[in-house]
């Protein structure tokens, strides 16, 4: 278990259930790749804070793994309020395309050969990894279990917040793969499809996912154009 120093008990948990606790003032990839560099095992399966593994995914990736050297697991988001609902939605629609989801198991040989998760990737790193295992030529799998992605008593205000953090650093990931992000940005795809998928069974969501990812992006760009123009007045001459 790798913690950001937080307060809320989890290394004492991570502790008292036999876990090895690592902490570090980490972003996410790195934390991550210091969990690969601590573990012994021949695989490894990342589960962040707000995930819960379902009843299967454990043997399920076992046996993945005999013939795969990753393994992406299907997502389900759980959670209670509207906006979480419309989340829900959201993560349905987008199970089994490829340019969304994600390797999250691995063998750690596979992985480490890949070099891990870049460090330098905020937002886009799961992405970035799953492009890498794919010029890597790396077997990659999918297994019929679920993570369970808790968003607890989803808040707007909260979500556009992160969304925003997120922009701020999806510039670095854009410049990597820049064709790969246009088509996994487009808002046609992001935006318009899912909503309308969702109207057909549950109108007051489908409208509320269409507008929760709308306000999403419009929060992912403004972090964005923030970190633009912070670099424009950095290289441009001091006024005299």
């Amino acid at each position: 278990m790798v913690d950001r120093f937080s307060f809320d008990g989890t290394p004492e948990i991570g502790m008292k259930s036999g876990a090895k606790v690592i902490q570090a003032d980490a972003n996410r990839s790195i934390a991550r790749n210091i969990g690969l560099e601590h573990c012994s095992s021949k695989a490894v399966l990342f589960v962040d804070s707000d995930m819960v593994i379902s009843s299967g995914v454990l043997e399920d990736c076992i046996a993945g793994l005999e013939e795969h050297e990753a393994l992406v697991i299907p997502e389900v988001s759980i959670g209670h309020g509207f906006w979480a609902t419309c989340k829900a939605m959201e993560r349905k629609t987008n199970q089994g395309d490829s340019l969304i989801e994600a390797p999250r198991c691995f063998r750690r040989s596979a992985l480490l050969s890949l070099g891990g998760y870049n460090p330098s990737l905020e937002a886009g790193e799961d992405w970035d990894l799953s492009i890498r295992a794919k010029r890597g030529n790396l077997v990659v799998g999918r297994i019929e279990s679920t993570i369970l992605h808790d968003y607890g008593d989803s808040v707007l205000i909260t979500t556009l917040r992160k969304k925003y953090n997120y922009g701020k650093s999806m510039q670095r990931y854009f410049k990597s793969h820049a064709r790969t992000t246009i088509r996994q940005l487009n808002p046609v795809r992001r935006i318009l499809l899912p909503g309308l998928k969702g109207v057909i069974s549950d109108p007051v969501h489908g409208f509320g996912l269409i507008f929760l990812k709308t306000a999403e992006f419009t929060a992912a760009g403004a972090g964005s154009l923030t970190v633009v123009l912070k670099r424009s007045r950095q290289s441009s001459p001091s006024n005299l």
